[in-house]
């Protein structure tokens, strides 16, 4: 197996040392995965400050969600942490990263039909998508949907890809009950 080492300081572009700067002042460190991205001159800028309708529960949900299917370790352990600081609680995280939220069903609907979308490849989801817009969701919503789940795949993959190390606690392993047997998306 091929391991591609995080970028050195000196080899890293001005522009994405202004990102390493303000990693360093916003959160101590620069996350691995986003210092892999320094391999780039683009990736980074590319990837993230992109403006959005949903809120950073709603992205955090998302995150959560597409990171537990698609089995990436490093950025279940940073969205569980992120998701924390955004006021989630260890239990809510754990039904988000199974495509639930019982604690609050706007969230549930939009879990839900994230998990539907990844599962399902986007096929056979209108009652999905039907219950995300009786719930208040817009086609606006819709489409940062989308971009958000494209960039969790691409985060997820990138993570996996590159074996990003993990630089934050490791989220624990989601258990699941003999109702998640019975779970039509899965």
């Amino acid at each position: 197996m091929i391991t591609i080492e995080m970028p050195l300081i000196q080899a890293i572009s001005e522009e994405n040392r202004n990102y390493i700067r303000y990693f360093d002042e916003k959160l101590g460190h620069v996350p691995n995965l986003y210092l892999s991205m320094m391999h780039s001159n683009h990736a980074f800028r590319n990837f993230h400050g992109r403006k959005t309708s949903l809120s950073l529960k709603e992205r955090e949900a998302i995150s959560l969600v597409m990171a537990q299917l698609n089995n990436s370790l490093y950025c279940l352990s940073a969205h569980t942490m992120i998701a924390k600081l955004n006021g989630f609680s260890e239990e809510e995280i754990m039904q988000l990263r199974d495509g639930k939220a019982n604690f609050d069903t706007k969230l549930a609907t939009l879990a839900r039909l994230v998990k539907s979308m990844a599962v399902r490849k986007g096929k056979n989801i209108t009652n999905e998508l039907n219950a995300f817009f009786d719930a208040g969701y817009t086609k606006e919503h819709l489409l940062d949907v989308l971009e958000t789940i494209g960039e969790s795949y691409m985060s997820n993959f990138m993570a996996k890809t590159m074996q990003v190390p993990l630089d934050f606690p490791e989220a624990p392993v989601l258990k699941k009950n003999d109702e998640d047997e019975n779970d039509d998306i899965a």
